[in-house]
């Protein structure tokens, strides 16, 4: 009798400490996720990259709590590197764009080698990130930006990316002899035609929008054009498709798979392609590019016309002319090649433009031109460039100058930073 009496007491003991042992358990787990709960909704792309996909499908569907900002009447925006949005250099042109009416900043998510600028929640990038990354806090930096009223674009490098050449050699582009393969700046570039570089591009696109930004732009979206190029030994592309089609491909996977969600998508181009249907071996047309986007943005940069273009022995010192005329020229090749008329084609222009002096001083008065230029071609924003993000003050409201503004040759320079 003693002997069981002591077993029922053992038994009981047994239970409490396995009770009490489950309760700890379950509450260091429930710790755990409320510690490491991401913020944002994320979905990811399936497949996704290389060897990566078990972890993708791993990744956790949250609840989004971005509220994103209305798209501006009128784009006036300028170009921020990812070391300028992650220090002090961003809030002082926050304060130069409130003071200045500007209502929109463009903000790389990657650093110029392809090394993603920022932290991930999609666990599936993480090996592109850079050890300390120079937007610290994202979430931080879209909500500063809405804040002071800023429109958030995301832009997004797809095929000059040597971070994810090194890091997938069997998809970037070779040297003969087997060794990847750069352009005249040392920057390696992914094969166009494998299709984990869009899938790679949907998913940085999708965690853009939900770490807050407004907008996705694609920039980099073609073969490359500068280099060796006859010598690139393709791990992809086999040449049974033409670039055109290898690009058409690109555009309708990546623009179709991201207005799916909602998501405003833009695409830079080169200014060329307002001009002529020609890909100009690079696989990018407007024609291609113009029904998969929520928005254009073509870079007719005077300065990157060569001399004698259209009649201009200098068409830098043509600002309006030059950026007019490439946007009616757009318009004009979407009404003959795809039926479009130009009152819908025209308002989905967003140029960038000119803001550094190669083969002219760019003063006010020559960015003020441009402006003129955009605006009088019915275009519903536009971007101001410069690389090292250091601004021409001007009257971005006005936009004077037109036809007879800053002709005066003051000398072509061609030793430029851009």
């Amino acid at each position: 009798m003693e002997l069981s009496e002591l077993d029922q007491k053992e038994s009981k003991q047994t239970k409490m400490l396995a009770a009490l042992l489950i309760f700890i358990v379950a509450a260091v787990l429930l710790n755990w996720l409320v510690l490491f709960r991401p913020k944002s909704k994320v979905v990811i792309h399936n497949p996704v990259y290389p060897d990566l996909a078990a972890e993708a499908a791993a990744a956790q569907e949250l609840e989004p709590e971005i509220v994103h900002q209305v798209l501006p009447d009128e784009v006036r925006g300028i170009y921020w590197t990812a070391t300028t949005a992650g220090g002090s250099r961003g809030d002082q042109l926050l304060d130069y764009m409130t003071q200045m009416s500007l209502n929109a900043a463009v903000i790389d998510l990657k650093m110029d080698n392809g090394q993603l600028a920022f932290a991930p929640l999609n666990q599936a990038m993480r090996h592109y990130v850079m050890t300390k990354p120079a937007i610290a806090d994202l979430d931080a930096l879209t909500k500063k930006l809405h804040e002071r009223g800023i429109y958030a674009i995301a832009r997004i490098a797809v095929f000059r990316d040597s971070a994810f050449a090194r890091g997938n050699p069997q998809l970037a582009m070779k040297w003969p002899g087997g060794s990847l393969w750069t352009d005249k700046t040392g920057a390696a570039w992914v094969d166009p035609a494998t299709p984990h570089a869009a899938n790679y591009a949907i998913d940085l696109g999708k965690e853009a929008y939900a770490r807050g930004f407004d907008e996705v732009q694609f920039d980099y979206v073609r073969f490359a054009s500068d280099g060796s190029i006859s010598s690139i030994r393709y791990p992809v592309y086999d040449f049974s498709k033409t670039k055109i089609e290898v690009m058409q491909e690109f555009f309708a996977r990546v623009g179709g798979a991201l207005k799916e969600e909602a998501i405003p998508v833009s695409f830079d181009v080169f200014g060329m392609t307002f001009w002529s249907n020609h890909d100009y071996n690079i696989g990018q047309r407007l024609v291609d590019v113009w029904p998969n986007a929520d928005f254009v943005s073509p870079m007719p940069y005077p300065s990157h016309y060569p001399n004698g273009f259209n009649g201009y022995a200098n068409p830098a010192l043509y600002p309006y002319e030059i950026v007019k005329s490439t946007l009616d020229k757009g318009a004009e090749m979407l009404e003959t090649e795809l039926g479009m008329f130009e009152e819908t084609s025209r308002p989905t222009f967003r140029p960038w433009l000119q803001d550094f002096d190669i083969g002219a001083v760019y003063t006010a008065a020559r960015i003020e031109a441009e402006i003129a230029a955009a605006r009088d071609a019915g275009c519903s924003g536009w971007i101001l460039w410069n690389a090292r993000n250091v601004y021409e003050p001007a009257d971005y409201l006005i936009g004077v100058g037109r036809e007879e503004v800053g002709r005066e040759d003051d000398g072509d320079l061609t030793s430029a930073s851009e």
